[in-house]
Protein backbone atom coordinates (compact mmCIF):
# COMPACT_ATOMS: atom_id res chain seq x y z
CA UNK A 1 0.00 0.00 0.00
CA UNK A 2 1.90 3.22 -0.92
CA UNK A 3 0.95 6.58 -0.03
CA UNK A 4 0.62 9.49 -2.51
CA UNK A 5 2.38 13.05 -2.32
CA UNK A 6 -0.61 14.27 -1.61
CA UNK A 7 -2.12 11.80 1.25
CA UNK A 8 1.61 12.55 3.00
CA UNK A 9 0.85 16.21 2.86
CA UNK A 10 -2.35 15.95 4.07
CA UNK A 11 -1.54 13.44 6.94
CA UNK A 12 1.61 16.17 7.88
CA UNK A 13 -0.58 18.70 7.97
CA UNK A 14 -3.34 16.50 10.15
CA UNK A 15 -0.58 16.06 12.54
CA UNK A 16 0.82 19.88 12.62
CA UNK A 17 -3.08 20.49 13.50
CA UNK A 18 -2.91 17.87 16.03
CA UNK A 19 0.45 18.75 17.54
CA UNK A 20 -0.62 22.77 17.97
CA UNK A 21 -4.40 22.08 19.26
CA UNK A 22 -5.24 25.07 21.79
CA UNK A 23 -6.65 23.39 24.72
CA UNK A 24 -9.21 26.62 24.61
CA UNK A 25 -9.02 26.95 28.40
CA UNK A 26 -10.72 29.99 29.75
CA UNK A 27 -9.42 30.22 33.70
CA UNK A 28 -12.40 32.40 34.45
CA UNK A 29 -15.34 31.03 32.98
CA UNK A 30 -14.26 27.29 33.09
CA UNK A 31 -14.78 24.85 35.82
CA UNK A 32 -12.18 22.38 37.16
CA UNK A 33 -13.64 19.70 34.99
CA UNK A 34 -14.08 21.78 32.30
CA UNK A 35 -10.42 22.19 32.64
CA UNK A 36 -9.65 19.02 33.55
CA UNK A 37 -11.60 17.52 30.18
CA UNK A 38 -9.58 20.34 27.87
CA UNK A 39 -6.15 19.52 29.14
CA UNK A 40 -7.08 15.69 28.65
CA UNK A 41 -8.66 16.27 25.17
CA UNK A 42 -5.57 18.92 24.01
CA UNK A 43 -3.10 16.29 25.91
CA UNK A 44 -4.78 13.34 23.72
CA UNK A 45 -4.80 15.58 20.20
CA UNK A 46 -0.55 15.87 20.88
CA UNK A 47 -0.18 12.33 21.69
CA UNK A 48 -2.06 11.34 18.17
CA UNK A 49 -0.19 14.05 16.65
CA UNK A 50 3.36 12.95 17.99
CA UNK A 51 2.45 8.94 17.05
CA UNK A 52 1.49 10.02 13.20
CA UNK A 53 4.64 12.14 12.55
CA UNK A 54 6.38 9.46 14.07
CA UNK A 55 4.82 7.10 11.52
CA UNK A 56 5.17 9.30 8.47
CA UNK A 57 8.83 9.39 9.55
CA UNK A 58 9.34 5.71 9.46
CA UNK A 59 11.45 4.44 6.89
CA UNK A 60 9.96 1.17 4.59
CA UNK A 61 11.85 -1.15 6.72
CA UNK A 62 10.55 0.36 9.70
CA UNK A 63 6.90 0.49 7.81
CA UNK A 64 7.60 -3.07 7.23
CA UNK A 65 8.48 -4.49 10.62
CA UNK A 66 5.07 -3.43 12.11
Amino acid sequence: METTDRQEKQLRVLSQWLLSADDGIDAYTDGAMERAIKHATSDCMRKIGDYLEEILNMDDEQLNRN
